[in-house]
């Protein structure tokens, strides 16, 4: 265990000192700037190791007077060790531009180990990602993602609030014309449990694109049958 311990923290240092020199070199180049609300649905159905569900999304963006995009998906997911999850996805997302909609197919495998240090609980999500564009009237093209997320999250079962931290980076690669990181996510909030099958999400986001930096606030709600 101690051994697994020093690996993780020479791999979270080492990814957090490569996100920090990307934001560095990015920090000079002028960029448009937004804000949005995103609003995420989950209903999720445990048998055993294996959680299966559906899920919603609704987001906003143009300083959230326009709708960015509306999606519906499914998703499972399954422990596979008392340290390790797995899981997989799709979502059926429709974007809104002026005069049409855009549709696109996202797929998703991921792994995402995980630590308890004291009420603390340290997760690194590892997610690689295919968005495929069926239908669009711009030069966009399939895009493949590899999404790495640190989160930090503090759980007393004593509380129904649990404060937790985020920071995830998003690297195109498959694609010969542009190899680097698109995106890199911030994010403050805090799960509250209602009940012991329902939770709700709240957090501010802030965003640091190519070319558009966003402030992101959410909320979700997960219900498990």
């Amino acid at each position: 265990m101690f051994v697994r311990l020093k690996n993780m923290r020479k791999h979270l240092f080492a990814t957090l000192v490569l996100i920090g020199i990307v934001l560095a070199a990015n920090a000079h180049e002028p960029k448009e700037t937004d804000f949005g609300v995103w609003n995420d649905l989950s209903v999720l159905k445990k048998i055993r190791a294996t959680s299966l569900g559906l899920f919603g999304e609704f987001y906003t963006n143009d300083n959230s007077r326009s709708i960015d995009r509306m999606s519906i998906g499914v998703k499972g997911e399954r422990s596979v060790a008392h340290w390790l999850n797995a899981g997989a996805g799709y979502a059926l997302m429709n974007f809104i531009h002026p005069g049409y909609n855009e549709l696109r197919d996202r797929f998703y495998i991921q792994a995402e180990p995980f630590w308890h240090l004291s009420k603390f609980i340290i997760s690194f999500r590892q997610r690689m990602q295919l968005t495929w564009y069926p239908q669009t009237q711009t030069n966009a093209s399939n895009t493949f993602h590899w999404r790495n997320r640190l989160e930090v999250c503090y759980r007393n079962p004593s509380h129904k609030v649990e404060p937790l931290a985020d920071i995830e980076s998003w690297y195109l690669f498959g694609n010969s014309i542009a190899t680097h990181f698109t995106e890199f996510r911030f994010i403050l909030g805090a799960n509250y449990h209602l009940t012991q099958y329902q939770k709700v999400k709240c957090y501010g986001m802030l965003t640091d694109g190519t070319i558009l930096n966003r402030f992101i606030l959410g909320i979700s709600y997960e219900l498990q049958l």
